[in-house]
């Protein structure tokens, strides 16, 4: 696997994580996490886990398979990515036209709501950056 697919799948993983990470063990969260997010190899992971390096590899496919299909149920990742890319592009709509419109109420009317879709992205990607995404 090349490295663009591998930062592709550790950033799904983490992705995933970030969403149903609390619906897995302990274990295997700790596992996924040493492994996409620290970046550390199976044998490191296997040493602190205090088993083989088989086992650390079963242990994260079988946590990467749960989590996509918690995902395939679900759809929660999916579904927040997809509305924080339409208030994005509603966000530059809104940019564009708002020096168009000529009543003074509207532009501000445009403003207030240019305001609360930047909150909502700026949230949203803090969430994102707070759990590692």
């Amino acid at each position: 696997m090349g490295l663009p697919q591998r930062l592709e799948k550790s950033v799904e993983i983490s992705t995933l994580c970030a969403f149903y990470g609390e619906l897995l063990t302990d274990k295997q969260r700790e596992a996924l996490q040493m492994h996409y997010d620290e970046d550390l190899s199976l044998g490191e992971i296997a040493e602190q886990l205090g088993v083989s390096r088989q086992n650390v590899h079963e242990l994260i496919t079988r946590s990467a398979q749960k989590l996509r299909r918690y995902e395939d149920a679900l759809g929660a990742a999916k579904n927040t990515n997809d509305l924080l890319r339409c208030l994005e592009q509603a966000n530059d709509i809104l940019h564009r036209v708002k020096d168009d419109v000529s009543s003074p109420k509207t532009r501000q009317d445009i403003n207030e709501a240019i305001g609360l879709i930047d909150q909502t992205i700026l949230r949203q990607e803090g969430e994102e950056n707070e759990h590692g995404i």
